[in-house]
């Protein structure tokens, strides 16, 4: 199919996976950007520029992979979970990665010895034992937990149907406002949280359960205008005060987590048809989204020390950098597929020797 000269294919259900987690992984490194290297990240607090109100509130976007991890598991074990199985995959996937950039961290930013502890902060499940510039990597920490609490959610699911995810859910919510009321926990502290992480994890559960009756491109335009506009209401009458405790935060989080449940299942269910060029470059991207979201902010460090290489542009600065990043994940991940192609090899050798 053609349009305006340009070839257009409907994307797979896996393509369209990796669009959403390309989504995720872009406007993350968009929020960084302007925040670490454009220095600008409270500039949305005077202005009415919707782009820089994006920018400001992006971080929302990280909760984009907990319900997508929570829709594709719920979708992957619809009756049948080998635990063993289960962990070996999550752990195959999180770990090398993990580890790998871990050491590239070591070797360009640590100072003195590597401490082991930075070997074991992946068990600790402490936000605050992290060194500063691996601050980000508390997603990792979240998702673990989530992922630990993946069997006795699915066996809920078994017994119970949508009503014992319903009610869990249900349950973290109200966890999460009597912490957030009664000790007044500032928006950071509720936006790392656990409970809010989990929430968000067993809404992409519930999402799976319910089939589809109808188009949705509908839904996912009128979600998308709606949220813009509870956006912009909420910074003119209470983000005045960056990052500062307020009982609206409970409502606005967990607000964002129903907009992009109705986002991925408009998206996934829609029959769409987009340029091949775009479907293919953000499948790719979706690809890589978990080694990008590892390497790009270590990229970023690298030249908020080294700002004197950086040009005066800030477009040129931002396409540089995305380029950079890209290029950094797309090596990395290449090198770790090398690296465990390689174990394999030496292990089928070795069991080749024993037989």
């Amino acid at each position: 199919m053609k349009m305006l000269g340009l070839d257009l294919i409907q994307p797979t259900d896996s393509d369209k996976v990796n669009h959403l987690r390309a989504a995720a992984a872009l406007w993350i490194f968009v929020v960084h950007y302007y925040h670490f290297i454009a220095h600008s990240f409270f500039e949305p607090l005077q202005s009415q520029n919707p782009f820089l109100l994006l920018v400001y509130h992006g971080y929302f976007f990280v909760y984009l992979f907990f319900i997508l991890s929570g829709y594709l598991l719920a979708k992957a074990y619809p009756h049948k979970l080998d635990l063993k199985s289960f962990f070996t995959k999550r752990i195959g996937r999180i770990f090398p990665a993990y580890y790998l950039c871990i050491f590239v961290y070591s070797l360009l930013f640590a100072t003195g010895m590597l401490e082991l502890k930075l070997f074991l902060i992946i068990f600790s499940f402490d936000l605050g034992a992290y060194p500063r510039l691996l601050g980000y990597l508390w997603f990792i920490n979240r998702l673990l937990e989530c992922y630990l609490s993946f069997p006795l959610l699915w066996w809920i699911a078994q017994k119970t149907g949508q009503t014992g995810l319903a009610t869990s859910y249900l349950l973290c919510l109200l966890a999460g406002a009597v912490w957030v009321i009664h000790f007044q926990v500032t928006l950071p502290d509720y936006y790392f949280s656990f409970v809010l992480c989990l929430s968000h994890f067993i809404l992409g559960m519930l999402a799976a359960k319910f089939t589809a009756t109808s188009k949705h491109a509908l839904s996912l335009v009128v979600s998308i205008v709606i949220f813009m506009s509870l956006l912009e209401c909420l910074h003119q009458s209470i983000w005045q005060t960056p990052l500062a405790y307020t009982w609206i935060s409970l409502l606005w989080l967990n607000f964002i987590a129903v907009l992009f449940v109705v986002i991925i299942r408009a998206y996934l269910l829609t029959v769409i048809y987009l340029p091949q060029l775009i479907s293919v470059l953000m499948q790719k991207m979706g690809h890589i989204s978990y080694s990008f979201y590892l390497y790009h902010f270590l990229v970023l460090h690298f030249f908020i020390i080294h700002r004197e290489d950086l040009s005066t542009d800030n477009s040129l600065n931002f396409m540089g950098l995305f380029m950079i990043s890209t290029i950094t994940a797309v090596f990395f991940q290449w090198l770790l597929s090398m690296m465990t192609h390689a174990a394999l090899v030496v292990r089928q050798g070795i069991r080749g020797r024993l037989d």
